[in-house]
């Protein structure tokens, strides 16, 4: 099994959405904010750290996207998180993309959440329906038997594994 760190592309798309999960209750301080998580009710104190104070001072990306992140700034077609070393757990237990599958090199498709192919690959998403998805094991076994088919079929499985701050 094919397994390689993460890295974020900065492309913003996980965050664009996450507006809806963290609200800001309260500036505390010229660069801290006292939030709240919408899902968990729990607060936590989130400081703008001073290397993105200038790109923080720009409009929200909130102003075009509502539901994206109230912290989340758009730097040079980059997205960049304000608040990144004091993000919440929400926002680090969070994983864009589990897993990608290639074909002959190409991304075929991307495992997004759990266990929920996004691809455009009429063969792959057949194999995925009939064979991958009815599949009931533990995480590892099911990781394990969904390379298997994949390899079987023609595909690589890249799985990504979150690397530690």
């Amino acid at each position: 099994m094919r397994e390689e760190p993460f890295t974020c592309t900065l492309c913003g798309k996980c965050c664009m959405g996450f507006g809806r999960y963290i609200t800001i209750i309260k500036r505390t301080g010229p660069q801290e904010y006292r939030c709240q998580e919408t899902i968990t009710r729990q607060e936590f104190a989130a400081r703008v750290e001073g290397e993105y104070l200038p790109v923080f001072r720009r409009p929200s990306v909130q102003w075009s996207r509502p539901a994206a992140c109230p912290f989340l700034r758009e730097d040079s077609g980059r997205y960049i998180c304000t608040i990144y070393a004091y993000r919440p757990e929400f926002c680090r237990e969070y994983v864009c993309s589990r897993m990608r599958v290639l074909r002959d090199g190409e991304i075929a498709g991307e495992l997004k959440g759990r266990r929920n192919l996004k691809t455009g690959d009429r063969k792959l998403q057949r194999i995925w329906d009939e064979e991958i998805e009815p599949l009931s094991l533990p995480e590892f076994e099911w990781e394990n038997e969904t390379d298997r088919i994949l390899t079987g079929a023609g595909y690589e499985a890249v799985w990504y594994r979150q690397q530690e701050d």
